[in-house]
């Protein structure tokens, strides 16, 4: 499954690629992540997820790699984890950049879902309108988040 979101955010680029590494700041926007961690920073992160899909519970602990990085520009990241207590298992490949807009910054994401085991038995469309109901979560709170701290 593909996903695609683009916000405008009233902040500069500079201010909106140092919000995208700050780990504390920004796993408080993303539905779902009770922690994270830095692994090794600009590189390898852990974080925990926890969510309702349908009938399931599942946590996933995650492990992120960012597999790009072009400073201020975007940002490849390849997430993945698994749910041993329901067999799923979860691979989101995110594609993050940047473009200035005048005095703001949009924000695109990108991102390819796959999901296997008991959580793909749902479905598509019960999986995708929950992940994009999260999307839009995510990028109101960032947008709230950067805004409100501008």
């Amino acid at each position: 499954m593909n996903f695609e979101n683009s916000i405008e955010i009233g902040v500069p680029r500079d201010t909106a690629w140092d919000f995208l590494w700050d780990v504390d700041r920004l796993i408080a926007c993303v539905p779902g992540c009770e922690e994270a961690s830095t692994v090794e920073a600009g590189k390898l992160y852990n974080a925990r997820m926890v969510a309702r899909v349908g009938p399931f519970k599942v946590t996933f602990p995650i492990k992120i790699e960012v597999l790009e990085n072009e400073p201020k520009d975007r940002i490849k990241a390849r997430a993945s984890g698994s749910d041993n207590k329901i067999g799923s298992h979860l691979k989101v490949d995110l594609d993050v950049s940047l473009e200035d807009r005048g005095e703001a910054t949009v924000v695109s994401l990108v991102a390819s879902v796959d999901v296997l085991g008991k959580l793909a038995t749902l479905g598509h469309s019960i999986i995708k309108r929950k992940a994009d109901n999260d999307m839009a979560k995510f990028a109101e709170a960032v947008k709230k988040e950067l805004e409100g701290g501008a």
